[in-house]
């Protein structure tokens, strides 16, 4: 496993022991607030998103990563959303310079990944 899939891991163990500790219905609104625009910053090349969490009163920047569930699906409508829009704008202008959402390559022509996150099962995630 790669720093960054630790990484990932070790955010949604979090996110798992505090939704265990509080318990919340399923129905429930998510214990963090989407806190920025569209513009996103990147940490170490990847997207990330910044969060407000409720639980500790801390902004934190997330990878696109943890907002994706087991199955492949985003797991906050804002985030799918703006990826939703990012891969809109990667079509209608597909020889604009871009890099992939999940890390520092170059995004394939009309697309918002890069082929080796594409071939790493980002693409069902991103498009599908």
């Amino acid at each position: 496993m790669t720093d960054s899939g630790r990484e990932v891991a070790v955010m949604r163990e979090a996110m798992y022991e505090r939704e265990s500790e509080t318990a919340p219905p399923q129905d429930s609104e998510p214990d963090y607030i989407v806190v920025s625009s569209r513009s996103q910053p990147r940490v170490g090349g990847r997207i990330c998103i910044e969060v407000h969490d409720l639980l500790t009163d801390f902004v934190e920047k997330w990878p696109l990563e943890a907002f994706v569930d087991e199955d492949g699906d985003f797991t906050d409508e804002t985030v799918c959303k703006w990826v939703n829009d990012w891969n809109d704008k990667a079509a209608k202008a597909p020889y604009a310079r871009r890099k992939c959402l999940f890390c520092n390559r170059k995004a394939k022509i009309g697309m918002t990944i890069c082929g080796h996150c594409e071939s790493a099962g980002w693409y069902t995630v991103v498009y599908g």
